[in-house]
């Protein structure tokens, strides 16, 4: 595990091309922004969004990407967002045509599986983003027949509209805490029916209760687990200190930035005490 970062060199601008709700309490946001530099973000990786150019709020905004899109010298972002907070309240109100700023792409991503794997992406509420942007950088690798989705939300109303994505070929499963779509319960639910799970690679986002029940459901399993956990932001660069989770190290515990060593960890770099739901 590298525990170096850089900070990023500055604040890039984007045009807002498409802002609306797509579910229940749910919003896609489409950035247009010009003359993207560098290689595409990997699923997994995150932008930070300033919300407004002035100081409330002051900080910005930690969103993962669901889907990058080159357009010539442009690039096209996805973000899906719920309005929990004065900050996005404000995202909800922006139209199309208004320019904001970002830094990004931040933090480190999932890891591919190889060629013929099996894999298992664990989803929960808006821990969907990472997880649609991995399925589509694999369907255009012509690999999400070997895709495995399971979703969760309390409600049907609150999924994301998956039937508006190309995923050919992906086997997805709906879990609902009220039983109104797919499965009534959870997706440690699904996990825990299946067979031998060796070789399996398994990605999770979601509430942190969730992917530390899957962490301590696979432990000691013959697979590989890779999960995207939450902390609170407030660079999103590795300065701040304030995403820091426990994490063990040559048999001791340390603390790493959820920011720049993450979001994205494997499991075997886990322990328990790193879901910390911050």
């Amino acid at each position: 595990m590298c525990f170096g970062h850089s900070v990023p060199s500055g604040l890039k601008e984007a045009t807002v091309v498409e802002n609306g709700l797509i579910a229940s309490d749910m919003w896609r946001l489409i950035l247009n922004t010009r003359e993207w530099t560098g290689p595409p973000p990997d699923p997994g990786q995150f932008l930070m969004l300033r919300v407004s150019e002035g100081s409330d709020p002051l900080l910005g905004r930690p969103f993962s990407m669901a889907g990058f899109e080159r357009k010539g010298t442009d690039a096209a972002i996805e973000i899906l967002y719920r309005k929990v907070g004065g900050g996005t309240l404000t995202m909800t109100r922006w139209s199309a045509g208004e320019n904001v700023h970002f830094l990004g792409p931040l933090g480190k991503g999932f890891d591919f599986p190889p060629p013929g794997s099996r894999s298992l992406l664990f989803a929960g509420g808006i821990g969907i983003p990472p997880l649609l942007f991995l399925a589509r950088e694999m369907a255009s690798r012509g690999r999400c027949g070997d895709l495995s989705l399971i979703y969760s939300e309390p409600r049907c109303e609150r999924f994301f509209p998956l039937e508006s994505c190309s995923l050919p070929g992906m086997d997805v499963h709906f879990c609902t805490r009220d039983g109104s779509r797919g499965r009534k319960g959870r997706v440690t639910d699904w996990l825990r029916e299946q067979g031998d799970l060796s070789g399996v690679h398994l990605y999770s986002c979601g509430p942190t209760a969730m992917m530390k029940a899957i962490f301590i459901m696979v432990a000691g399993k013959n697979l590989t687990a890779q999960y995207s956990l939450e902390a609170r932001m407030a660079c999103g660069f590795g300065v701040c200190m304030g995403c820091a989770v426990p994490v063990p190290v040559d048999g001791e515990i340390t603390y790493v930035r959820v920011c720049t060593e993450g979001p994205v960890f494997h499991g075997k770099d886990l322990i328990e005490e790193s879901f910390t739901g911050i």
